[in-house]
């Protein structure tokens, strides 16, 4: 299939665009090999591309180039190419993609949560014959939909009983296929917001029309138009929450300190009182010396670790040996009786308990699918972590220059050393398991 990509820039001097992108005829995501463009005009950038129909999809993106050797991108993530089977040529008009305005509403707070679509629309994908127009929308509530409407006949002639739905699949992209044949070049059109359940208008965007001067050279070409940004007219968005740290919460199940599972208690008075968000102090694991001096949260060893003191160990099992579990049930009752955190009794009990449960049952729990994709999906950073912790525990210190021959990181003595103590590199994975598992069932709770 052949491909014909426009975008947009105004170049200073010494810049030039590229195309860059996953099909091997974009350089296979290697920068190297990105695709030169030509200047056409004063600010649109064209490159031609032969890709084979077999390839489905792919993602791409534009780069600029200075003489210098500076090298700028987009914003925000690739952009993915799609196409319906029967269609062989397409030419795609792109935006370059600059850090928006309302960039918060981009966040997973946002567009997974506040705004978060659960039933998605049909995608469209760039089909012969058709224009295939996308937006970006992330401030659209979960009721309301984006629509199009314009003077051309495609379009709706502007009647509002006739505006274009557009669909959420990509959301906070929205996409629509209108027929090319009814598109007078020069029509003006404009995004909306409607209701979805009614089509009931809520509010058109809140800029002048836009204008589309783009028409199909050939009955079996597809055009697409892409990289627009809704001029949302609504007042901007406004929630009230709570800042917490989880160690201060308490309940009857915790052990002496507060943990994930006492969040689900937090998010219902949240959300009884009409509350958007519960806000975290940070719960990264800051274990050091094994002593007070790491309760301080600020103090990470890790960006992704999350700390073990949170977990809920009823959450996790129970121990065979009844006096065992009598033992440590009596001991949580007794450190949630102090008036503040006991944090050395509280960290080394739970870390007695994890270590029983862990010889118990560890072997069961790393063999499962759930721990398999938990640690595949965490790995590149899980492993390293791992590997510091027993270290540091094996030699009484973080203080990695004292580590003899480990002070200096060497990807092969650390596969050696995982290899030689895989039992306490396995329980750290199990650790961060489960604290990963119940920090997400509170996560999808709220």
């Amino acid at each position: 299939m052949k491909l014909t990509f426009n975008v947009n820039y105004r170049t200073e001097w010494g810049e030039s665009l590229f195309l860059t992108g996953s099909a091997e005829a974009l350089g296979g995501s290697d920068l190297s090999k990105a695709v030169p463009m030509t200047l056409s005009g004063t600010e649109t950038w064209k490159a031609e591309v032969e890709i084979p129909d077999s390839v489905e999809e792919f993602s791409y993106g534009y780069i600029v180039r200075h003489d210098n050797g500076n090298v700028r991108h987009e914003w925000g993530k690739p952009r993915r190419f799609t196409h319906a089977p029967e269609a062989h040529s397409f030419r795609i008009f792109d935006r370059w993609q600059d850090q928006p305005m309302d960039k918060p509403y981009y966040s997973s707070a946002f567009t997974d949560c506040i705004c978060h679509r659960g039933q998605r629309d049909e995608p469209f994908v760039p089909s012969s014959g058709m224009l295939t127009l996308s937006v970006d929308a992330p401030m659209i509530a979960p009721d309301e939909a984006v629509a199009v409407s314009g003077e051309a006949k495609a379009f709706g002639e502007w009647d509002t009983e006739k505006v274009l739905r557009m669909s959420d699949a990509a959301y906070p992209t929205w996409t629509v296929n209108i027929p090319a044949a009814g598109l007078e070049p020069g029509s003006d059109y404009k995004f909306l917001i409607i209701k979805k359940s009614t089509g009931e208008i809520v509010a058109w965007e809140g800029r002048d029309n836009r204008h589309i001067d783009i028409k199909l050279t050939r009955s079996n070409e597809s055009v697409i138009s892409a990289g627009e940004r809704l001029v949302n007219p609504l007042a901007p968005w406004r929630g009230a929450g709570v800042a917490i740290p989880v160690f201060s919460l308490r309940s009857e199940e915790d052990f002496g300190v507060g943990d994930f599972m006492d969040l689900k208690l937090m998010i219902d008075w949240a959300a009884q009182t009409g509350q958007n968000f519960v806000q975290l102090l940070p719960i990264n694991d800051t274990t050091m010396t094994g002593s007070w001096t790491d309760s301080y949260p600020y103090n990470a060893n890790s960006t992704f670790a999350l700390h073990p003191m949170y977990l809920r160990l009823s959450a996790m099992g129970r121990l065979d040996n009844e006096e065992r579990q009598h033992y440590f049930e009596e001991l949580g009752r007794e450190l949630n009786r102090l008036p503040q955190v006991d944090y050395e009794r509280v960290n080394n009990a739970k870390n007695e308990f994890t270590r029983e449960l862990f010889a118990q049952n560890g072997e069961a729990i790393l063999a499962s699918d759930e721990f398999k994709a938990f640690f595949n999906k965490n790995e590149s950073w899980l492993t390293p972590y791992a590997a510091f912790c027993v270290l540091r525990d094996k030699n009484g210190t973080p203080d990695m220059s004292k580590w003899g021959d480990y002070a200096v990181y060497d990807e092969a003595k650390v596969k050696d050393f995982i290899t030689l103590h895989q039992f306490d590199i396995n329980y750290v994975y199990y650790i961060q398991f489960y604290l990963d598992k119940q920090m997400r069932e509170v996560r999808d709770y709220a």
